[in-house]
């Protein structure tokens, strides 16, 4: 049987691998939708190890779940785009710059709102499982402008962790770029993915987060790709994806 400490809760694994939302995976749940290694499972907190338990949603494998060809693209999210395939509220969303594939892809992770910058979109749910969970601690980077000046002192506590609603924020990299009176350039390295993560831990500091743009993740950097574009993955690119997670 696999170590306890690899099991994750049942819906946060649905949710890693871009079955639904957070609460829509709560909902196929308590439908009977979901079983694991054959048996049905109704209690959402309920833990798996999603590498060596067989997943099943509506009868179907999580892994053979998406289409059986593997897509992967790389997209560089505009400001005000949500990061999500259907909100009836939404303006504009992801979803709308691939309407053309003809896959069910789906966002590794997520940038809020106003965030911009790379954004992977795949149907390979190991990889959105293995890029998005903090235990294998993929890097991603982000240029961020605050404004006013943020002390070193400030820096230095930042990158230790600091207390959210949800707990203690994991330790991170900070680094100055650029700095005036009336804002600073950071460059902000995370190994995790909390709700809104950099603009809550500035605001502890007491400063506001006025632009944010994700410059890469793991070993894939946006390059040249404008703003509101995408392209496919090469093999090689995917390849070195899978290794940040720890896969040869």
């Amino acid at each position: 049987m696999p170590a306890e400490s690899k099991k994750e809760r049942l819906q946060v694994v649905l949710a890693h691998f871009g079955i639904a939302s957070r609460r829509g995976v709560v909902e196929m749940i308590e439908a009977g939708q979901v079983s694991v290694n054959g048996e049905a499972v109704k209690e959402k907190g309920f833990r798996v190890d999603p590498l060596h338990d067989k997943i099943t949603v509506d009868g179907k494998l999580l892994e053979t779940a998406a289409p059986q060809k593997k897509r992967y693209f790389i997209f560089n999210k505009p400001k005000g785009v949500m990061t999500t395939l259907q909100d009836p509220n939404a303006e504009s969303t992801v979803a709308d710059f691939f309407k053309d594939i003809p896959e069910r892809i789906f966002p590794v992770g997520r940038l809020d709102r106003d965030t911009t910058g790379l954004l992977i979109l795949t149907n390979d749910g190991e990889l959105s499982f293995r890029l998005t969970h903090p235990k294998f601690g993929v890097a991603k980077h982000y240029r961020a402008v605050v404004r006013g000046i943020v002390t070193d002192e400030k820096i230095k506590y930042l990158e230790k962790g600091v207390e959210l609603e949800e707990g203690m924020t994991s330790p991170c990299k900070i680094k100055i770029e650029e700095k005036s009176p009336r804002q600073t350039v950071l460059l902000v390295t995370l190994h995790e993915g909390k709700k809104r993560q950099i603009r809550r831990i500035f605001q502890k500091v007491g400063h506001f987060v006025k632009d944010l743009n994700r410059i890469s993740y793991g070993p894939l950097a946006l390059g040249s790709l404008e703003e509101g574009r995408r392209r496919e993955l090469t093999a090689r690119e995917v390849k070195t994806l899978y290794e940040a997670t720890g896969k040869k």
